[in-house]
């Protein structure tokens, strides 16, 4: 038997639990998992947020930050992105009928593509298509992402970091060489995309899933702070920021998302006492924003 799932959320963190409740639900069954997400930075679990994209940034503009729960590099999504997966049981789990499968869809719409050695998809030597594999308790998921008609400059301008002085010992993505499909085929939709998918078995079961009807728990951990931030690598920053009284410099030590150590330093002509701002940090998860606030407490 085989069935397709598509997601009628746009939710990151949502689609990201399905993903997992389809995962952890495999049989020997064929699933394949299509979805869509509104506009947001996924890392890597083992990457770091700060490193990888401009916080500052996806906080203005309403882009979701996310931590999947497996590893990978960082990349921005949004609804000119279609995300699938396909689950079934690890004996089955075959990389070669997956891209098979993929490719059949793409050939449907015109496409002609490559497949690269760092499990990418290109087209005309350039990157639409990042694919990855996940084995567990005998479950095997393959999925990936397919760029039909992403937003290329928000993704430059959300996986460009702050120019902080940051040491990290997470893992950081390399960054490639992209390209829309509507670029090459300007006709191509997320729409027929989809149908194409459709089209490429005969499936015994189609079923749309809302996230009104279905409630994951997952979805409220991988949103929560101590998920996105507290599970960042060791990494030490220093901020620096101007005020009318001067200078301030803070170096900064996290390690597990939470301030362990910190130093403050000022160029102002004033004696300013920042050890109730350092006691009132110490063991806090760290955002730049909450460091500042506690700052600004200790002169204003």
């Amino acid at each position: 038997m085989k069935k397709l799932v598509i997601s009628n959320s746009h939710n990151p963190y949502f689609n990201i639990a399905l993903e997992n409740h389809l995962f952890n639900e495999a049989s020997e069954d064929l699933c394949v998992y299509l979805w869509q997400n509104d506009p947001c930075v996924i890392v890597g679990r083992n990457q770091n947020l700060f490193v990888e994209c401009d916080l500052h940034y996806l906080e203005k503009k309403g882009i979701y930050p996310v931590r999947r729960l497996s590893g990978g590099g960082a990349v921005f999504q949004d609804r000119g992105n279609l995300c699938f997966t396909i689950i079934t049981k690890e004996e089955l789990g075959n990389t070669e009928e997956n891209i098979a499968l993929v490719d059949a869809a793409l050939k449907a719409l015109g496409i002609t593509c490559e497949f690269s050695g760092r499990n990418d998809l290109l087209v005309d030597g350039r990157k639409f298509s990042g694919h990855a594999y996940y084995v567990e308790d005998g479950n095997y998921m393959y999925h990936g992402t397919m760029m039909v008609d992403v937003d290329l400059e928000e993704l430059t301008r959300a996986l460009t970091p702050l120019k902080l002085k940051l040491e990290s010992k997470g893992i950081q993505s390399v960054r490639s060489r992209v390209v829309n499909l509507c670029e090459v085929n300007p006709e191509i939709t997320i729409v027929k995309l989809i149908n194409a998918f459709k089209c490429v078995y005969n499936y015994d079961k189609i079923e749309y899933i809302n996230d009104d009807a279905l409630q994951l728990p997952l979805a409220s951990q991988l949103a929560s702070k101590e998920w996105l931030y507290g599970e960042s690598p060791k990494f030490n920053l220093q901020l620096e920021k101007k005020y009318d009284l001067g200078n301030i410099a803070v170096r900064i030590f996290v390690e597990d998302g939470h301030i362990s150590e910190l130093m403050i330093s000022c160029d102002s002509l004033e004696v300013i006492d920042f050890a109730p701002a350092i006691a009132h940090l110490k063991g806090q998860l760290f955002t730049e924003d909450f460091v500042w606030e506690q700052i600004e407490k200790c002169f204003y």
